[in-house]
């Protein structure tokens, strides 16, 4: 039994087999690319096959790893694995309606996303981008908060004069998203800074705050993260020093 486990578990360390598993899921998101093009009929019967071959290696690949594991508990208590056996499981679902292509494309398309798992680098930057969501969720809050009170005021001033853009508190943080991202927001600003010459004002103070400082926090803490926290360590450890020559 553990010969047989282990035949298996050579094939998943295996660079030759991690190779091959990176070309088919290249493979999977050429084709669902192509399906995206009007083809003859003759031609997509090989595709429709070229569809179940690679459906068919994943369902292998997939049973190869849960061997390799020799427990289906250590399997499962890792999360990627799991992403990879939702991907594969909703790869078999069967969908024959016509009225489901757009469904049938859709799952194929996200088979592309096992990517992530199999090249650790992209496992890292996903690790890394969830340990951030609690730090990032209150710089995110803190924005919103800041982007609620300049609509609200928005509303107030502009909303007479520009209704189309700062005629209630939704349109006017559409809006401030817009302003936020640079998209013209200087047309923006010209819709109503010739009743309101200060509104300028109001539009570089809220880029200020929300689209450089808040948004670079955003950034900062992301970095942060990667990077192991070496710039706060380095940070604390400065502070530290100077205190000690004072």
């Amino acid at each position: 039994m553990n010969a047989f486990v282990d035949f298996f578990l050579k094939i998943r360390n295996s660079k030759v087999f991690n190779g091959i598993v990176i070309s088919v899921i290249v493979a999977s998101a050429i084709y669902a690319g192509v399906s995206s093009y009007d083809i003859s009929p003759e031609y997509n019967v090989y595709l429709d096959l070229f569809d179940y071959a690679i459906t068919l290696f994943f369902l292998i690949e997939i049973i190869i790893r849960m061997i390799s594991e020799r427990s289906l508990i250590k399997f499962f208590s890792n999360g990627w694995n799991i992403f990879d056996f939702l991907i594969v499981t909703i790869s078999l679902v069967p969908i024959n309606n016509v009225e489901s292509v757009f469904v049938a494309r859709l799952l194929r398309i996200i088979r592309v996303l096992r990517i992530i798992t199999v090249v650790p680098a992209f496992r890292h930057i996903i690790d890394s981008l969830v340990q951030t969501i609690p730090r990032v969720g209150f710089i995110a809050l803190l924005m919103f908060i800041f982007m609620y009170v300049w609509g609200a005021i928005g509303t107030m001033f502009f909303g007479p004069v520009d209704p189309e853009n700062w005629g209630n508190i939704g349109l006017a943080l559409i809006t401030l998203v817009q302003v936020a991202t640079y998209d013209d927001w200087a047309a923006i600003m010209g819709n109503v800074i010739e009743v309101y010459p200060y509104a300028w004002v109001f539009f570089v103070s809220f880029i200020i705050i929300n689209a450089v400082i808040l948004l670079n926090m955003v950034i900062g803490v992301i970095v942060d993260v990667m990077t192991g926290g070496a710039g706060i360590d380095n940070l604390l450890k400065g502070s530290t020093n100077d205190s000690s020559e004072q």
